[in-house]
């Protein structure tokens, strides 16, 4: 690729503040009321104008299990939390017998799980920003992070006045993509990523069934077209893309496109309507840190002396259990960046996949701000921040450190190959693509 050179110039400071979070999706946001609960001044930017990321822009709108298909809960904290956000208002399908702070239901309805209504997500996330002082900034996209050696003194965005400066004493990267902690020097990994895409959609039967019940949510359903991650598709006919890159993305975005486009022209009728398109490009992984600690796959029920918490494949029927590593948060040498979400080092496969998800991408943004806060409290950097004081500020919000006697009975159960439960309230088509 030619490069040309520019002349460089001064860029104005816009702000400072102590943590910075880049990206405003489910991990971003949990990031954010983490380090503002704890004394810190919070400054989050989105380069859309919706917080809620995948979960709202991309239509993925099922806040999947806290639990573990046995009755137990594995998300506590802020993950849970959430999760009772996101359904604050409008619709939900949660099972009655789950309620907030629940640590195990006999004999369940159904798993600790709902879909939610976006607009409503949306602005109870806004609210709850409000209430805790985070400072959003919209419409402003991440360019590079502000080095000095190891060290990040800030970062530069573009904004609708241009670029600025905010400079920060820790941020954490929550941008789905590893975005500032590859521009910071960071070892990571990428992987392609297949074609999901997920749309509300309307038909005068579901209408008719809305009308019958009284309930709004029996009308609509999400339609999943394209590819999933719970089959083989190594013999398919859709291409796969890298999500870190002009090409990619934009790849990614067109075959989408046709894959709704062909979908519509197969049922367009009187009686049909596609209500909504995602409104940015559904990528499950694109990039992820390498990690001063690997989460892998085999590492279920395994005791993890640096465990900020446990986690599960949530969709997984029965859902394998992990302790998630501290180190799987951080670089190596990257001293205040921090990784939340899908970005965190896992190994893919099973790991990656349970980290992708939203109760993952919560957990992972409390850890990683809590992290970052005691850092700056101890004044050192990540890689030395004390693991069992993180362990306490954790477990004293309701996260599960270590995974619990009780759920190690289940341990055989779980080894039994884990299955997907369908979603009544999603439909799939695979349309002639595998």
């Amino acid at each position: 690729m030619e490069r040309i050179n520019l002349n460089p110039r001064s860029v104005d400071i816009y702000s400072k503040t102590d943590i910075l979070v880049v990206g405003g999706g489910i991990a971003g946001i949990s990031a954010a009321i983490s380090a503002s609960r704890l004394g810190k001044s919070v400054t989050l930017i989105e380069k859309s104008c919706i917080l809620g990321g995948l979960a709202t822009l991309g239509h993925v709108c099922v806040y999947l299990p806290l639990d573990d298909a046995l009755g137990n809960k594995v998300f506590g904290g802020y993950a849970e939390e959430l999760l009772h956000t996101s359904i604050k208002r409008s619709y939900n399908t949660l099972p009655p017998e789950w309620k907030m702070g629940t640590m195990r239901v006999e004999n369940p309805t159904g798993r600790y799980k709902t879909h939610f209504n976006i607009p409503a997500a949306v602005l109870s996330y806004d609210e709850l920003m409000e209430n805790e002082g985070v400072d959003v900034i919209f419409d402003a996209v991440f360019s590079e992070p502000i080095m000095e050696g190891n060290r990040a003194t800030g970062a530069i965005i573009e904004t609708k006045q241009g670029r600025v400066a905010i400079l920060a004493k820790m941020i954490i990267d929550a941008s789905g993509d590893a975005d500032v902690l590859y521009r910071a020097g960071a070892d990571t990994f990428e992987q392609k990523s297949i074609v999901s895409h997920w749309c509300y959609e309307l038909e005068m039967e579901n209408m008719k069934k809305g009308i019958e019940s009284g309930n709004i949510r029996d009308s609509i359903r999400l339609r999943w077209l394209g590819l999933r991650p719970d089959v083989d598709n190594s013999n398919n006919g859709l291409t796969q893309f890298y999500g870190t890159s002009i090409e990619g993305v934009n790849g990614y975005l067109n075959l989408s496109r046709k894959i709704a486009r062909d979908y519509l022209d197969k049922v367009d009728s009187k009686g049909y309507a596609m209500l909504s398109l995602p409104y940015m490009p559904q990528f499950r992984m694109t990039r992820r840190i390498t990690g001063a600690k690997l989460l892998t796959n085999d590492s279920q029920d395994r005791y993890q002396e640096d465990s900020v918490g446990i986690a599960c494949l949530c969709y997984a029927y029965p859902a394998p259990v992990y302790e998630v590593p501290y180190g799987s948060l951080i670089d190596k040498r990257v001293e205040n960046i921090a990784a939340a979400g899908r970005i965190t080092a896992a190994e893919s496969g099973n790991a990656w996949e349970m980290m992708r998800l939203i109760p993952g991408c919560a957990f992972t943004g409390q850890a990683a701000a809590t992290a970052a806060c005691l850092a700056l409290d101890s004044n050192t950097d990540l890689q030395h921040v004390p693991i069992s004081l993180l362990q306490k500020k954790l477990e004293a919000t309701g996260v599960i450190i270590h995974i619990p006697d009780y759920l190690k009975g289940n341990k055989n159960e779980r080894k039994v190959n884990p299955k997907r439960v369908e979603d009544p309230l999603i439909k799939a088509d695979m349309l002639s693509y595998h």
